[in-house]
């Protein structure tokens, strides 16, 4: 018993520092991932100037500094040419990428290997109806410097590898379509060449060359090359070694190569994201480290009252032979030796073997919830020493006081009569700090994450007053049952109030309920909050954000989009926002009122275009003078009468407040809801961004509305699903910090089925003398039977009132938990916890702690 809970305390003690690590770990790999290709790409890159930079100039920025947590450095050239080929404009981009042979699929043809040779994708031989074989003639026109006529030839046809991190995120073999400024469509082409087609003398400087310049009916001289050429280096960070222990080695590499760019004679820039996951994860660590911490260390503490109740067990059951040793020749100091011998032994040994527990736990952590391996800690090795070191000084304090007792006191079994209660010293510190923290709390004087350690302070603070007041308040109810002949309750009763170790299991369940309720039920509202969050966020479960690069699309267009797939918008919805030509300025969202309260999310059941009702006509509540809004009451552009704003058409639009909302599903500051029906007809604006949302239930739709909408003439398609939101939400590190609620949970009911075993263990002996002495006394055993049930019934309840402290503790401490790791700016927090998840939960640990006593208490009685 004694190695099993020092055992227990080291494991937890040390697995704060282990899942502190796990969780940064985690939070690494988390960003690294969501980061893509592109992102995980470091880049030095070379501007394009009045000469060429060849690679190897700029190949030692990205030196062996990043040997380790990065690829092997990859060398491009880059050049941007105009096509020939009739029926349409092309914009050629040629890319030059070492080793881009091994990273596609050819289709036809072979790989380009020599100068002027190109390979094209499917999609881009389909456009410009070009083959294997054919030649073809690119112009490059520059405003520093003469014209490039080049002819280049087709020898391949090839499609990217899918997933291949070496194209960095983006299509090679995909042709998109862009429009001019006179809003004619451009097919936007990406050929891929070998890096000798880059070579040869950057062209004249116009204005400086002699005779006239080169026509454009022949290809430019072969020992010109290209102007405008950008050269990069790039080395991509590896997901599998870019870890949280790497970071001070990622750190140094960006400062080396900011350092060697900054001395280079030709201009680099650095484009990196580590600055930005660094940042960010020490943001992340430090909210775990304060989170974490508090929320194990209640359980640690939990875990130290335990070892002291066991203790306390353990030399209850040895005061006889303690009280015989004394009166021999060893005295106090045998006795003394007697008792460490037999119990400092297993509490040494709890110390590897509560590390291994440790591990272990880590591990299973590591496989189930936190992926990635378990790693060595020599933080978690002190504080494991650390916890071994407390519990030798409890037994040594123990010990001490246990021999300096009288041994006429030892040798009594069963303790004096208490009449009244009185208070320790610790007790006492105990109880004033418990009532300072929850004034605190209530007040809002106390905030942040130490308020999670509020419901454990509290939740011990009431097992002293209820443990304290058993006896005396016992005396009494005692008294009444004897006259009123209940004999089961007052033996229940008695039984537990002349027991001193009653009041250790009350202080210790109490606390054990107040954990699992606590954890419980912030562990379920913080997930409803992060839900309430994404929804705010993205306002519908997806949206199909339209590209128009070059603000001519008809916003007519998008319309005619969702009605081509979807009449009856069941589905899909179309969404206008229009943005003020100042970042605080208001931003109109638009849309038709009765499919978005279909499709739109809910927050806490808020729902800004229900709200809209008859106003979508165009004729809010004050006489007209305006189309209607709703605004969301966090960030207004007003809050009541009439607001310029802007609107489909070029000039602003009078809008009039008809009603407020506490936020905007979708929106953002200043945002505001209009219907959209009064201002299409009119629209003649451009720059606005054109969505659909969609209410998630058919992706087939969905594609069908993609397509749709590069074919109306959208030059790209972007997704964002509330899912994606959702899952980096619950990935954050605040998150993770709150999900530790299930490891506190768990181990608080294994400490309260400990506590148990361990107190009916000590009061075996005399739980098997009253029962003797009751049956000669002529008591039924049927009577003791029922005694014996509610005596356990009565045992546990303090696992219920611990439950309604922590429930309490929890609504008392909601609106200073760190919900998020970076608060959204909009009230979206709950604050009440639900009642059901606390109920289960102690509803789950009262029966198993309730088992654990029928058998446990049988089992004693029957030996």
């Amino acid at each position: 018993m004694l190695l099993g809970v020092v055992a227990g305390l080291v494991a937890f003690a040390a697995l704060l520092p282990l899942m502190t690590g796990s969780i940064a770990r985690t939070m690494v790999d988390n960003r690294v991932r969501d980061l893509g290709a592109l992102g995980r790409t470091v880049e030095a890159r070379a501007g394009s100037g009045t000469a060429t930079t060849p690679v190897s100039e700029i190949a030692p920025v990205l030196g062996p500094e990043w040997d380790g947590i990065a690829g092997p450095p990859v060398g491009q050239y880059r050049v941007q040419a105009a096509g020939t080929i009739p029926g349409s404009m092309q914009t050629l981009t040629l890319l030059g990428r070492e080793g881009f042979c091994d990273h596609l699929r050819v289709t036809a043809g072979r790989c380009a290997t020599s100068r002027f040779e190109v390979m094209i994708s499917g999609a881009s031989a389909r456009a410009s109806r070009l083959t294997v074989g054919d030649s073809t003639v690119v112009i490059q026109m520059s405003g520093a410097t003469e014209p490039v006529r080049r002819t280049l030839r087709v020898v391949g046809v090839f499609e990217p590898s899918a997933g291949d991190d070496f194209w960095r995120g983006i299509d090679v073999g995909a042709v998109r379509i862009a429009r001019d400024v006179a809003g004619e469509p451009v097919q936007l082409h990406t050929w891929l060449t070998p890096a000798a087609t880059f070579s040869g003398a950057v062209p004249q400087v116009r204005g400086r060359s002699e005779g006239l310049p080169p026509p454009l009916d022949r290809d430019s001289p072969a020992s010109v090359g290209w102007s405008e050429i950008e050269t990069s280096v790039a080395r991509q960070l590896t997901p599998a070694a870019f870890t949280y222990d790497k970071l001070d080695q990622a750190r140094a590499a960006v400062a080396r190569s900011q350092a060697l760019a900054a001395q280079s004679s030709t201009p680099v820039d650095i484009t990196e994201q580590v600055t930005t996951i660094d940042q960010a994860v020490r943001g992340d660590v430090e909210q775990v480290q304060v989170i974490a911490p508090l929320l194990l260390a209640q359980l640690v503490l939990l875990q130290v009252v335990l070892v002291w109740v066991v203790l306390r067990a353990l030399l209850t059951q040895r005061r006889t032979e303690v009280a015989l040793v004394r009166l021999r020749s060893p005295g106090a100091r045998g006795a003394r030796r007697l008792v460490l011998g037999e119990l400092l032994p297993p509490v040494l040994i709890g110390l590897p073997v509560g590390l291994l527990l440790a591990y272990a736990l880590q591990t299973v952590s590591r496989l189930t919830w936190l992926p990635g391996p378990a790693v060595w800690s020599w933080t978690a090795l002190l504080v494991a020493v650390a916890a071994t070191a407390v519990c030798v000084l409890l037994l040594l304090l123990l010990v001490r006081g246990l021999v300096r007792t009288p041994i006429s006191a030892l040798l009594r079994t069963v303790p004096p009569r208490q009449r009244r209660w009185s208070l320790s010293a610790v007790e006492t510190v105990l109880l004033t700090l418990a009532a300072g923290m929850l004034v605190a709390v209530a007040t809002g004087n106390l905030t942040g994450a130490p308020v999670l350690v509020t419901p454990l302070v509290i939740a011990l603070a009431v097992g002293l007053l209820v443990g304290g007041l058993l006896v005396p308040l016992g005396n009494r109810v005692a008294g009444r049952l004897l006259d009123r002949g209940r004999l089961p309750s007052l033996l229940a009763l008695t039984g537990l109030a002349r027991r001193p170790s009653t009041r250790q299991l009350i202080l210790a369940l109490t606390a054990a309920g107040a954990l699992l309720a606590f954890g419980a039920s912030t562990l379920v509202l913080g997930q409803a909050n992060r839900a309430a969050a994404t929804s705010a966020q993205t306002g519908a479960p997806v949206r199909l954000l339209a590209i128009d690069a070059s603000a001519t699309v008809d916003p007519q267009n998008l319309v005619r989009v969702v009605d081509q797939v979807d009449r009856q918008r069941q589905h899909l919805a179309p969404v206008f926002r229009v943005r003020s030509g100042s970042s605080d300025g208001p931003v109109a969202l638009l849309g038709e009122p009765g499919p978005m309260t279909r499709i739109a999310s809910k927050v806490n059941g808020i729902d800004p275009w229900a709200r809209l009702g008859d106003a979508s006509s165009g004729n809010a509540s004050a006489g007209g003078a305006g189309l209607p809004a709703v605004v969301a009451s966090w960030s207004a552009p007003a809050t009541e009468g009439g607001f310029t704003a802007p609107s489909l058409r070029q000039a602003d639009t009078e809008y009039v407040v008809a009603a407020q909302v506490p936020l905007v599903p979708g929106g953002e500051a200043n945002t505001f809801v209009t219907p959209l029906a009064p201002q299409l007809r009119t629209a003649d604006r451009r720059d606005l961004t054109a969505e659909i949302w969609s209410d998630g239930t058919d992706p087939a739709l969905e594609q069908r509305a993609t397509a749709a909408l590069r074919r109306a003439g959208y030059s790209g398609v972007t997704v964002e699903r509330a899912s994606t939101t959702q899952r980096r939400l619950d990935e954050s590190a605040s998150a993770y910090g709150l999900q530790l609620g299930l490891v506190v949970a768990a181990g608080s009911v294994a400490v309260a089925v400990l506590v148990l075993v361990a107190v009916l263990s000590s009061q075996a002996a005399g739980r098997r003398r009253d029962r003797a002495a009751l049956e000669r006394a002529g008591v039924s055993r049927a009577v003791l039977g029922r005694a014996g049930r509610l005596e356990t019934a009565l045992t546990v309840a303090p696992l219920l009132l611990g439950g309604a402290v922590g429930w309490l503790g929890a609504r008392l401490a909601a609106p200073s938990i760190p919900w998020f790791t970076q608060p959204p700016p909009f009230p979206v927090a709950q604050e009440t916890p639900p009642v059901l998840p606390a109920v289960l939960a102690v509803g789950a640990g009262l029966v198993v702690v309730a088992v654990v006593a029928l058998v446990a208490g049988r089992g004693k009685e029957s030996a």
